[in-house]
């Protein structure tokens, strides 16, 4: 964390995501970032995404062609090819994927 601070400007924000493991503390970072600097460290919580609000947000993107979904989506995969698809994304080989049931 410190260094993601040290990163950002004067009144920068530094939001942390994904799930870290449950005894991890913060270390070594400045509190002088804070009040003399004006930086902040949010968290984030599955997004904090507010659907009523983000939804239409990113459909306008979407039908603008400022936010194309199309490329997010790498392949189709059914039950029985579960466990290569889970390993796809770490290897780069795709960035998501539909799971079909049958």
């Amino acid at each position: 964390m410190a260094d993601c601070l040290a990163a950002v400007d004067r009144g920068g924000r530094v939001v942390s995501v994904g799930l870290p493991a449950p005894g991890r503390m913060l270390d070594a970072v400045p509190a002088l970032a804070f009040a003399g600097e004006g930086k902040s460290l949010l968290g984030s919580y599955m997004g904090d995404a507010v659907p009523r609000r983000d939804v239409p947000r990113h459909l306008a993107l979407w039908w603008a062609g400022l936010m194309p979904v199309e490329q997010l989506h790498t392949g189709t995969v059914t039950l029985d090819g579960l466990n290569e698809a889970m390993e796809a994304p770490a290897s780069g080989a795709a960035i998501r994927q539909v799971i079909r049931p049958g």
